[in-house]
């Protein structure tokens, strides 16, 4: 961008290069809506020699800023009408951090909402990767002991057809040859993630039969919150 001082020392932006770098396409009709103490014309090395090229000061150049719809730009805006303009007024003045200078040049403005937009998807990113976690140890505190993988699967917001599915093909629960019961690996068990529970039935001839259920413990379904909310993230 190109910037010339004037005799009392105060820079001139070339209005032509602020509007591209804040994306306004008619730079005539951006300057001529300023004041007119804050436009005017400086001269500038061409190729076809020097000329006489519009021009803002610093304040027409955040007048500008304020009205660009770049992301960038909107940012700085936001700072501007939301938090300094209303500190001025309530205040008369405006208190910052030591490590947030007001910018005082477009580049350094611009540079500013970068930061801030860095500082955002990076707590963004943070949040992402403790959400599993803080759900995970949501469900544990839920959870008052073992449930069967349905149950289960409703505290997961699954469907069960979906979680018997992805338990057999994880190698969480199999089926024995001939049977039609789900049985638990082994290592799973333990891992203390799995137990089976074994319950007696009575038939309707009076006898009994033995039902072993598999049921997720505690720790599993915190296991299996952190594996389905990263799936939900990745879909």
């Amino acid at each position: 961008m190109r910037v010339v001082t004037d005799d009392h020392g105060e820079p001139w932006f070339v209005a032509a290069d602020v509007c591209a770098v804040l994306d306004i396409s008619d730079v005539k009709q951006a300057v001529e809506r300023l004041d007119d103490d804050e436009r005017g014309g400086c001269n500038v090395p061409t190729p076809g020699g020097v000329q006489t090229v519009r021009a803002v000061n610093e304040p027409g150049l955040y007048s500008l800023i304020l009205t660009s719809r770049k992301p960038e730009a909107k940012r700085f805006k936001r700072w501007v009408t939301h938090e300094v303009l209303p500190a001025i007024r309530k205040t008369g003045r405006y208190e910052h951090a030591p490590q947030f200078a007001i910018p005082q040049t477009l580049p350094e403005a611009l540079r500013l909402a970068a930061d801030l937009a860095e500082q955002k998807q990076a707590l963004e990113a943070e949040l992402a990767v403790a959400q599993p976690k803080a759900l995970a140890l949501e469900r544990i505190s839920a959870a008052d002991g073992s449930v069967c993988i349905t149950n289960a699967a409703k505290d997961l917001g699954i469907q069960p057809k979906r979680l018997f599915a992805w338990l057999s093909e994880n190698l969480w629960i199999y089926r024995r040859a001939g049977g039609s019961g789900w049985v638990a690996y082994q290592h799973r068990i333990q891992s203390g993630l799995l137990e089976h529970k074994v319950t007696t039935v009575e038939k309707s001839d009076g006898t009994a039969k033995m039902v072993e259920q598999v049921l997720v413990t505690p720790k599993g379904l915190a296991r299996l919150a952190q594996v389905f909310s990263s799936a939900k993230e990745d879909a």
